[in-house]
Formats: structure tokens, sequence, C-alpha cells
């Protein structure tokens, strides 16, 4: 029975490494598996983990139909992965579920819960209503306790305004509630 899965954490979780983890196990047993990621996620298509393996993905375009992409395959993958989901659209949540539930293709999703600001994205609010199965991907803040924050940074200062989406990953540290609110330079104890 093909399932839509949801695995969120926040940013350094690994994310990344347990979706192409899935794709290399799905290799090893010849299931047609293929990654998507958003194009503004990622403008070239090379998902690459912090520890350094790589696999290319598939493209969307905020206007990619993914149901009737996926519909027009001449080959069914048996599993869909899909990295940076929060970056989706609705429309493209609802195409999601079409292709779980009308092709019987299982889909799993990788992404992030919130923003810098503690503010749920879209499409992750979808995910959050509509998955068959929800998991968290556990990481540590600084201090050792289980981060569930994404904090912004820019020259060693915490940002709380500006625009919900921006790629530069270098800037975004996992902290615990108590260390998200109560913390405003990088060098925190």
């Amino acid at each position: 029975m093909a399932k839509l899965y949801f695995y969120y954490s926040t940013m350094n979780a690994g994310k990344t490494t347990l979706l192409l983890q899935h794709k290399y196990k799905n290799d090893e047993k010849n299931f047609e598996t293929i990654i998507l990621i958003p194009y503004i996620a990622n403008k070239d298509g090379l998902i690459i983990s912090r520890i350094g393996i790589k696999k290319q993905a598939i493209i969307l375009l905020k206007h990619t139909n993914i149901f009737k992409y996926i519909k027009n395959l001449k080959k069914k993958p048996k599993h869909i992965l899909i990295d940076e989901v929060q970056f989706l659209a609705k429309k493209q949540i609802y195409e999601i579920i079409c292709i779980v539930d009308i092709l019987h293709i299982s889909v799993f999703t990788y992404g992030l819960r919130t923003d810098f600001k503690s503010q749920l994205f879209n499409a992750t609010k979808y995910l959050f209503s509509f998955a068959d199965k929800i998991v968290e991907i556990k990481t540590i803040c600084n201090c050792g306790k289980k981060a569930i924050m994404n904090a912004k940074f820019n020259n060693n200062k915490k940002i709380v305004h500006g625009n919900q989406i921006d790629i530069n990953k270098k800037s975004y540290i996992p902290l615990c509630r108590y260390h998200y609110y109560n913390t405003t330079k990088l060098n925190f104890k």
C-alpha cells in the first residue's frame, strides 16, 4: 500500500543524508526510485549531503505538475523521494497526494518544519495534515538539548526579520527553544 511520508527537522539534522541512504538501499534492491527537488532549493539538481554523498535529482519548478510528470513516465518508480519539500507550492502537495492515492506510489518527503522566524512553511503545514507517517529527525543544540528551532545569523548576530526563504545554509543554526529566544549572538553559552 502506497503512503505519504514526511521526515522533518531543523537544519543540519541529516535529512538529505537519510534521503540519499534511502536511494542507495532502493538501488541495491533494483527498485526504480527518483529524487525530486524544488528549483528554489537547488538550481543544478545535484543533491550533496554534508558528509559528501551526492546524487542527481530532477528539478521541480513552481509550475511543475508533479502528478502529470510521474503519470507520463514510461517506467513508474516504486518510490519518489523529495528533498527540501518545504519549498513546494500548496498545489504540488495535493499533486503528491494524488501520486500516492491514484498512482499507488509511495512518496517520501524531507524538509524543515519551520523557518528562522519559527513560522511553519506552507507546504509543511499541509504535510502535517495529510501525511500517512510523520517522522521527526532529531538534532541537538550547542547546549546539548534537542534542537527544534532554526536560527538565522549574519555577522554573528541573530536575524529575526526578512524573507522566509534565503538559501544560504551556512547562516542557519539549529537551537533549542531556550537558546532560540535567548540568543542574540552566535557565540553563546
